[in-house]
């Protein structure tokens, strides 16, 4: 994945984080941990077709 640094002063990453709704903090927690860069990794593979996501049919073989 890219990587890009930009200089922000921590008080405006402060205000941003927290203007955030419940769910975008839990989205950044994700984005920030381990776990988050396995699901950037899959959607990246799932944006190249180098996988497909499984239908509901698929997943509970109704």
């Amino acid at each position: 994945m890219p990587q890009l640094m930009i200089n922000i002063p921590v008080q405006q990453v402060a205000t941003i984080i927290n203007s955030m709704n419940e769910g975008e903090m839990e989205t950044l927690l994700l984005l920030l941990s381990e776990e988050g860069k396995e699901l950037v990794k899959r959607s990246e593979d799932f944006k190249n077709k180098k996988v497909k996501y499984l239908s509901r049919d698929e997943v509970f073989d109704v």
